[in-house]
């Protein structure tokens, strides 16, 4: 089909209707959270899982513009890399989990959640896995991060970010994304600035306005038998349900 014919048959069958006026959607408001919430989630797997979610903000809903930059580099801490403390507290060092990982976005549409994850190592369990990740946050809000530490975070998320500019396909995405999202294209250009602006104080204020047990829901995975063609599924894919 030519580009003319597209047009005849889009004037014919668009062509005559009338623009309408659409209501505007309510906004949606996530409820305030006012303590702890836990579910088990029973299901064919390898091995347990632990997800520990805290109700945090993004770059549109935060209290101030500096907070979302700071939850950043306080994820960096527990989980950018080898040399982060996940793996080399609770993976290497206490050897109470398998797996142990952090996660968060500002750049989301709707407010989010700042993610602890992980699976215990073999001999331990959810409880002490729990505790153990719980342990790394109490750390963060009771004790500063040190300069060298935070330099150090920094500098890797910092190089990370500067590599990523040399795709331009990975540039009009994130572009795209912050566009569709309702915000600024621009701030993908401040993102390497306001980072280098993160405090070791602004960190420990974040951890302890947004890591509080009211904005905290666990969720476990307690793995069930599975057949053989869900455990071959489970072996191709290393046998892992996340982080």
């Amino acid at each position: 089909m030519q580009p003319d014919e597209v047009m005849t048959l889009a004037r014919k069958h668009f062509g005559p209707l009338k623009p309408e006026q659409t209501a505007t959607p309510k906004p949606r408001i996530e409820p305030q959270q006012d303590g702890v919430k836990r579910l088990v989630v029973k299901a064919p797997a390898r091995e347990p899982y632990l997800l520990m979610g805290y109700k945090t903000p993004n770059l549109l809903s935060a209290g101030t513009d500096w907070e979302p930059y700071a939850l950043e580099m306080l994820v960096e801490i527990l989980d950018g890399g080898s040399s982060a403390r996940f793996s080399k507290e609770l993976v290497r060092g206490s050897q109470v989990a398998v797996s142990a990982g952090a996660s968060y976005s500002a750049f989301t549409r709707l407010p989010g959640m700042l993610v602890l994850s992980g699976s215990p190592a073999k001999g331990r369990d959810m409880q002490e896995l729990e505790q153990a990740l719980l342990a790394q946050v109490e750390r963060i809000k009771n004790e500063l991060v040190s300069t060298a530490e935070l330099d150090r975070v920094r500098n890797q998320v910092i190089a990370a970010k500067v590599y990523e500019k040399d795709s331009v396909y990975y540039q009009a995405m994130l572009i795209g994304i912050l566009e569709t999202i309702g915000m600024d294209w621009r701030l993908a250009d401040e993102y390497v600035d306001r980072l280098s602006a993160v405090t070791p104080e602004q960190v420990q204020a974040v951890a302890r306005k947004y890591l509080v047990e009211d904005r905290l829901t666990v969720g476990v995975l307690d793995p069930q038998p599975m057949d053989q063609k869900q455990a071959r599924r489970a072996g191709a894919t290393g046998g892992r349900h996340g982080g």
